[in-house]
């Protein structure tokens, strides 16, 4: 890996603005191979040189990448005139590097979504030909069926195009509920498909997985954390084929 400029690690290491990252290191508050550095400008190695904030060392990423438990309530963007943002959760620091949603789950809908700033992955995990799976847990007004399944199978005509093939797991818990997994988000998809299914209406509708990861089930609505290198690790393997 390429040096990097000492306050540029530690903005990134600790998620702080510039002015912040400089402040830190003009304060003597940042060691490296464990001697006080006050130089901003100066030249690290990620990949060998031991960076620490008060004595505790830091990881370097030069994107961001996280998982979030969207609540209901909330949109996907950046900014709106009406309703509050999934951006509302986070710092500021975190929208000032840039981070976006990797795709967008309804302003009702729940579950996992995830951000980062990493644009070439994003773009990977979106691209209609890398075919990236979705599954949902949703519970409609009334019961699925077997015959839901082939319908579901067969696709649905939106915007005059048939779907991808879609499937329909029925809950042996609950037969109003089950879960559905596509490999594309037309708008309203899978509310679409379920009224395709003797018109039922989606009650409740989350996102459990996306690109191989499962929702961590720890998080409760609103909560986040940041991958973890095996999480990312997954994602870049599913863009390279590897599903």
């Amino acid at each position: 890996m390429s040096t990097v400029r000492l306050d540029k690690y530690v903005s990134s290491a600790l998620i702080l603005s510039r002015k912040d990252a400089f402040s830190a290191i003009r304060a003597g508050r940042i060691s490296v191979n464990g001697s006080v550095l006050k130089k901003a400008d100066a030249k690290v190695d990620p990949s060998s040189d031991e960076v620490a904030f008060d004595g505790k060392k830091l990881t370097y990423s030069e994107f961001i990448y996280i998982m979030l438990n969207k609540p209901s309530g909330l949109v996907c963007a950046s900014s709106d005139a009406r309703d509050k943002t999934v951006f509302s959760l986070f710092p500021k620091e975190y929208a000032d590097k840039g981070i976006n949603c990797v795709g967008r789950l309804d302003k009702d809908t729940y579950g996992l979504l995830i951000l980062t700033n990493d644009g070439s992955l994003s773009h990977k995990l979106l691209s209609p030909k890398n075919a990236v799976a979705k599954k949902y847990f949703a519970t409609c007004d009334k019961p699925f069926s077997e015959s839901d399944k082939e319908i579901m199978k067969n696709g649905i005509i939106i915007d005059g195009k048939r779907t991808s093939e879609a499937k329909l797991e029925i809950s042996e818990d609950d037969e109003n509920s089950a879960y559905i997994t596509l490999t594309e988000g037309k708008f309203h998809e899978v509310k679409r498909l379920c009224y395709a299914c003797g018109q039922k209406e989606v009650v409740f509708l989350k996102r459990v997985e996306f690109a191989s990861l499962l929702l961590d089930e720890s998080l409760e609505y609103g909560e986040w954390r940041n991958l973890t290198d095996d999480e990312i690790a997954k994602l870049r393997l599913v863009t390279e084929g590897g599903k």
